[in-house]
Formats: structure tokens, C-alpha cells, sequence
């Protein structure tokens, strides 16, 4: 599956990180809680010494007509700079994503008052709330805040609710990284 990053390049999320542990995360610039918390974390862990440097943050943003590349660059880049951000091409790639990692699929929720009355929005996308007259029209995401883990064998092994420790970051990201490229899937935590 292939996402386009910031810099407008293709990243594919198995081949482009071979053999390096992948943390990929669902999130989104506008997030108002948990998701600065999670990369800030990330960070952390990532920058401490000893830390294993073979660990790729994937950060597919959810909110892809509000996160140009350009956004999403300047979002991560107070985290990291080595942070890829990743925007998918369409809704349904940003669902087949989600369906692959057995995450909950990310909602839109939109405020339903306006100046025209009280409207129920919850199929409406982003354009079709511009065509009503809405202009500007102000959201919300619901969406999974887990990070999921996988080795450089390509499997994944480990998911991380919010809020995990950095503890187990620091316990789990070493053995993960040490994982080799060929190992069968057994060989993780």
C-alpha cells in the first residue's frame, strides 16, 4: 500500500521500510488531545541514548483535506524531523489501511448547528457541507489512537493504546528492532 508523504514522494509502508521496525500511527494536525501527547512520546523514547535506531514513525494523518503535506510537515517536524507523515490518495485507501490493521475506522463529526437550523450531517463529507452553504464547515475526528508495531520481519507484533508507558516502548523497541529481516513470525516479544 502506498502513501503519498510530504515531499510528495510514493512511500510504500512494507518496502520502503524493509527491515526496519515500523510504528505506524493514525493521527491528525487539528487533533486536540491525544495525538500531539503520542508523538511527543515517540519522540522521547526515540531520542533517548541507547534508543535503537532502526525505528520508522509512520504517521498517516486522517484528516487528509485538512492536512496538506505542507501542514503535516510543519506538525511533525515539532516531534521530528524523521517522521514520516503519510497522506492517503482517497477515503477508501485510508479505510483499507485501517481495515489492515484491525484499527477503528476514523469518523468525521461535524458541528450540526448552524445558522439554518440543525442538520443531520453524519453522512456528509467536507464538500457536500460546503455545497449546503456552510463554508467553512468546523470537525472533528474520532479515530484509533493506537500505534502499531511491526518488526523488520514485516510482521506486527505489538499494539500501544493511549496511554502507554514509555517503559514498555523502552523494553519492547529493542527487541523488536533486533528482529531480523527473515525471522519467522514467532521470533518477537
Amino acid at each position: 500500500m502506498a502513501f503519498a508523504d510530504t515531499n510528495g514522494n510514493e512511500v510504500h509502508l512494507g518496502a520502503d521500510t524493509q527491515g526496519q521496525v515500523r510504528l505506524v500511527y493514525q493521527m491528525f494536525t487539528n487533533c486536540p488531545d491525544i495525538c500531539g501527547v503520542q508523538l511527543a512520546q515517540l519522540a522521547s523514547v526515540l531520542n533517548r541514548p541507547g534508543a535503537p535506531t532502526n525505528v520508522a514513525v509512520l504517521a498517516v494523518t486522517v484528516d487528509p483535506d485538512r492536512d496538506s503535506p505542507e501542514v503535516l510537515r510543519v506538525y511533525l517536524d515539532q516531534f521530528s524531523e524523521d517522521f514520516v507523515g503519510l497522506i492517503p490518495h482517497s477515503e477508501q485507501q485510508l479505510t483499507d489501511l485501517q481495515n489492515e490493521l484491525g484499527a477503528l475506522a476514523s469518523i468525521k463529526i461535524f458541528d450540526t448547528t448552524t445558522t439554518t437550523g440543525t442538520h443531520d450531517m453524519t453522512s456528509m463529507d467536507h464538500d457536500d457541507m460546503t455545497a449546503m452553504g456552510h463554508g467553512e464547515v468546523d470537525y472533528d475526528i474520532a479515530h484509533d489512537a493506537r500505534v502499531f508495531a511491526y518488526a523488520p520481519n514485516g510482521y506486527g507484533y505489538a499494539q500501544y493504546p493511549h496511554p502507554t508507558r514509555q517503559t514498555q516502548f523502552n523494553h519492547d523497541l529493542p527487541i523488536l528492532a533486533g528482529i531480523e529481516p527473515n525471522a519467522p513470525a514467532e521470533a518477537g516479544l
